[in-house]
């Protein structure tokens, strides 16, 4: 048992006394105000588990490879490509949600990824060497940002954009509405002409 205490407080004619016992720290009480300072800790600026960000995390790679573009019988075509495809995968989340999206780069030489018409912080924007540093062979570098406005948007470099946006390095985003309308059907197309001959 810890001592009792005693603080005197004298404004011009009147005393005030404030008395207070401090009262031996049982286990219980221990662990429920760890668990509280935990919380604050995880939760800051009065954000609650139950409203916490929801994060929704995506892995590209950037590579060279092949895929078929053109119908059989004719082969697949040499492409510059996110997860060996083209366009890449489609990422999908919904308004305010948190985007978490791990980027390796295996081409031969650097790369970013921007994310068109999205309002993202600056060293996120994907500008190489003006936002961010580029991505160097065989690097991988993490964009994270909240996703404000629902719509449809896309990805792609802007490292040597005319090469690598044309061989291939971009793909579809769609940021669903929090109360989405009910629909049928949701299509993503993604649309882009390709010289595969050439006299083409």
């Amino acid at each position: 048992m810890l001592p009792r205490y005693e603080w005197r407080r004298i404004t011009g004619d009147e005393e005030t006394m404030f008395h207070n016992q401090i009262q031996p720290l049982s286990r219980r009480s221990f662990l429920a105000s760890a668990t509280t300072l935990i919380a604050g800790a995880m939760f800051p600026f009065g954000i609650s588990p139950a409203n916490a960000i929801t994060i929704r995390e995506y892995h590209l790679v950037a590579a060279q490879g092949q895929a078929q573009i053109a119908p059989t019988p004719y082969g697949e075509t040499a492409i510059w490509g996110y997860n060996t495809q083209v366009p890449g995968p489609e990422i999908r989340v919904r308004q305010g949600e948190r985007l978490r999206i791990v980027v390796k780069n295996k081409l031969q030489e650097e790369t970013t990824i921007h994310w068109h018409g999205l309002r993202v912080p600056n060293d996120m924007d994907g500008v190489p060497h003006l936002t961010q540093k580029p991505i160097a062979p065989g690097e991988t570098f993490i964009y994270e940002f909240d996703t404000h406005d629902a719509g449809t948007y896309w990805y792609h470099p802007h490292q040597r954009s005319t090469e690598q946006v044309g061989r291939g390095l971009y793909g579809p985003l769609i940021i669903e509405e929090i109360d989405a309308p009910k629909v049928d059907r949701d299509v993503t197309w993604v649309l882009d002409d390709w010289r595969l001959l050439e006299n083409a």
